[in-house]
């Protein structure tokens, strides 16, 4: 498996509808750290607007590819308003922790550009349209496939160039990651780390914090503890999950988690079976034209 469909499988990609249909106003939308937003325009134009941003205008069907964190607005721009599948994806059931997905700004894919899915994109407004069982799943691997590939060319044409979508993807931090997902439990250093990139310890520790934006061994310690988490909802007990990512005792372990997480494992895991824990979820507010055509852009 390469090493990027290994990070979706381990990270338990997850695309979601959350809203679909004809918008003749606007849509407030918000959206915490750690998710990333598709939005499929099949007709109709739309106006994004973002605070402090110029405003990004669609003439044609598109796909809008948007995995930073932002709060902005889409607005029809077209009389007859426009017809919108908006889907948002995060990796695990949790990203109290988020990992930098390294776009800043939004990306826009015309359909006469994207030949290669246009099928994809084809199945996906019919299923939209159909009213058939299973519809929901279908749309969701749909728009996760639209995922996959978007990520693909975004970093090939260099419109990602950091964060993990594109250090994963890299020559020398690839292996880097792949051994880290692998093996939490082993007994990392920056040196072992700079050895499978194949660089020295200095040039490593900058490189990697520059596409990052966190130091190695703090990416460690946070993809140790996403896959604590993991563990402990799987029922785990909590001596096995500190000896299965690193810990040479539950104590170290819980100090980390506490530091990291902000509770104790135990706690945090009563909390989550509580339904306590907050998880990430999009907002997304419909404005009526009426109202809409009196904001400014």
């Amino acid at each position: 498996m390469d090493i990027l469909s290994e990070f979706f499988e381990r990270t338990n990609l997850q695309g979601r509808l959350f809203f679909s249909g004809r918008v003749d106003g606007t849509l407030v939308l918000d959206k915490p750290p750690g998710m990333a937003f598709i939005h499929v325009i099949s007709e109709g134009g739309i106006d994004m607007v973002q605070p402090g941003l110029p405003k990004i205008s669609i003439t044609e069907p598109s796909v809008l590819f948007c995995p930073s964190s932002c709060r902005y607005q889409l607005r029809a721009s077209s009389a007859h308003g426009a017809e919108l599948i908006c889907a948002s994806f995060q990796f695990g059931r949790n990203a109290l922790q988020p990992f930098p997905l390294g776009l800043k700004e939004t990306l826009v894919f015309p359909f006469s550009e994207l030949q290669n899915i246009t099928p994809v994109i084809g199945s996906l407004l019919a299923e939209f349209k159909d009213q058939a069982p299973g519809r929901t799943k279908a749309l969701n691997l749909l728009l996760e496939y639209i995922f996959v590939v978007l990520v693909r060319r975004s970093v090939v044409e260099q419109k990602i160039s950091s964060g993990l979508l594109y250090a994963l993807q890299d020559g020398r931090l690839g292996a880097v990651f792949q051994r880290v997902h692998q093996e939490p439990e082993a007994l990392w250093t920056v040196e072992k780390l700079a050895g499978l990139a194949n660089m020295s310890r200095s040039k490593f520790s900058a490189y990697f914090t520059q596409i990052m934006g966190a130091s190695p061994m703090g990416y460690v310690t946070a993809w140790r503890m996403k896959v604590a988490q993991d563990l402990l909802r799987d029922g785990v007990q909590i001596k096995v999950v500190a000896a299965s990512v690193g810990y040479s005792s539950q104590a170290s372990f819980s100090r980390t988690f506490l530091n990291v997480i902000g509770c104790p494992p135990a706690e945090w895991l009563k909390r989550d079976a509580a339904g306590e824990v907050p998880r990430v979820t999009a907002r997304v507010q419909r404005v009526r034209s009426d109202d809409a055509a009196n904001e400014t852009a």
